[in-house]
């Protein structure tokens, strides 16, 4: 008995480890499915680098004076009463690696702002625009660079004559400054590759007025570098979506076999073990035999419950006789009385079924 019960306790832990196997073959294929259905593909095609500057630069002009002994200057910070005029010069320049078309459309305008504080708030009560350069589109074939520099210059008084005169007559303390505005709305085509995108920007100089010192101050100067590219995706994967499939499907057939084995394993054991209780606890008036009885011309009462057995052989005086089959998967509990035949089967059962 015991060579019975190692030997099904060895199939039983080698068709759990096959069970295992499959399951996390099933899962393992489960995910390789989902993954190439799933699975984007993603390449970068480099189609462009290019770099993009904007910067401001400023000239200050002296009238003559005893504190500064320079004619001109680009000081942040300077005695107001002393500017004569300031020129303003706005620079962008374009480099790209491949050659494109360019349809650069800019304009330049300065505006004469007068605003008062209110709740801590600055509010503007005054705004005259000056268009000083309108809208103007320049056009570049075939070019990888494209260079625009445009500059103003102006009277410095002029401007704090008006911003007095605003304060005077609107009876408001306010404070004023210049702002001009150099906008560029670079189109570019690359041809090549049929891309098509803009640069755009606004550079502001500042400048404050009806101030003791006026200050300069530059706004959105910049310096830019950006590479564009082309995406190319693949959102199924097929070589791996057929392997996940393969498998899965290997994997299924697996263990549902693996599954059906299993519970046999388990029918058997339980067989077994019951077998065994039996031997064990009515080993006394049980005599094992190794010939199946021939019972064609007697009367065969199935019995349903080994205890019945045991009642019965106690009122007949007749040892229980045990027959195992070659197979091992059905045991035969038996007396005999004459004609009669009384007999209890233990059997292995999956599923309602003998195996």
């Amino acid at each position: 008995m015991k060579n019975k019960e190692k030997e099904v306790l060895k199939k039983s832990l080698t068709r759990s480890v096959l069970l295992l196997i499959s399951i996390f073959s099933l899962i393992f294929g489960i995910l390789i499915t989902i993954e190439g259905i799933t699975n984007n593909k993603k390449e970068k095609e480099q189609l462009i680098s290019y770099e993009s500057n904007g910067n401001i630069e400023y000239q200050i002009n002296l009238k003559e004076n005893d504190f500064y002994n320079i004619e001109n200057t680009n000081f942040k910070n300077i005695i107001g009463k002393y500017i004569d005029n300031i020129n303003l010069k706005f620079n962008y320049e374009f480099s790209a690696s491949n050659l494109l078309n360019s349809k650069a459309k800019y304009s330049l305008k300065l505006y004469l702002v007068s605003e008062y504080t209110v709740n801590n708030t600055k509010e503007e009560i005054w705004k005259q625009e000056y268009e000083l350069i309108p809208e103007t589109e320049e056009i570049n074939i075939n070019s990888g660079i494209v260079t625009i520099s445009k500059d103003i210059t102006f009277n410095y008084d002029e401007y704090n004559e008006i911003a007095k005169r605003i304060r005077i007559e609107s009876g408001v303390l306010t404070n004023s400054y210049i702002k001009a505005e150099f906008t560029i709305n670079n189109s570019l085509e690359l041809t090549e590759k049929n891309i098509t995108f803009n640069d755009e920007h606004t550079l502001i100089a500042k400048i404050s007025l009806l101030e003791n010192i006026t200050t300069f101050e530059k706004i959105n100067e910049y310096n830019n570098k950006e590479t564009l590219y082309n995406t190319i995706s693949e959102n199924t994967n097929y070589p791996l979506l057929i392997t996940g499939i393969i498998l899965l499907l290997v994997s299924l057939l697996f263990l549902i076999q693996s599954l059906k084995m299993f519970i046999n394993t388990s029918a058997e054991s339980k067989y077994i073990i019951e077998q065994n209780k039996i031997l064990k606890r009515y080993g006394d008036v049980i005599a094992e035999t190794s010939t199946k009885p021939n019972l064609e011309d007697t009367n065969i009462i199935e019995i349903t419950n080994f205890i019945d057995m045991i009642n019965i052989e106690d009122e007949l005086r007749i040892p229980i006789l045990f027959y195992e089959d070659t197979k091992g998967k059905e045991s035969w509990f038996f007396i005999i009385n004459n004609d009669n035949v009384y007999r209890y089967i233990l059997e292995v059962k999956f599923k309602n079924k003998k195996i």
